[in-house]
């Protein structure tokens, strides 16, 4: 008997979550890993460095579709 096995993505960080998005459309069940203590550990723990790219560059279409379906108010596209 075949079975399906999750995809699993390793780190909750903005690469691993828009991964987990992406594979969510495409119908794929996706079970993420996170060493800390949430989702964006290691980047809240980073507050000090700045991101030189408009929030709308930083953004994978497929995470900005899951989370505007959240009722989710994302910051100024231009911030």
């Amino acid at each position: 008997m075949a079975s399906e096995l999750p995809v699993v993505v390793i780190g909750a960080g903005p690469v691993g979550l828009a991964a987990a998005a992406e594979l969510r459309e495409r119908g794929v069940q996706a079970v993420v890993l996170e060493r800390g203590p949430g989702a964006g550990a290691a980047v809240a723990e980073w507050h000090h460095v700045r991101l030189c790219s408009r929030w709308a560059e930083l953004v994978a279409p497929a995470a900005r579709r899951l989370l505007d379906g959240a009722a989710w108010t994302a910051p100024d596209a231009d911030a």
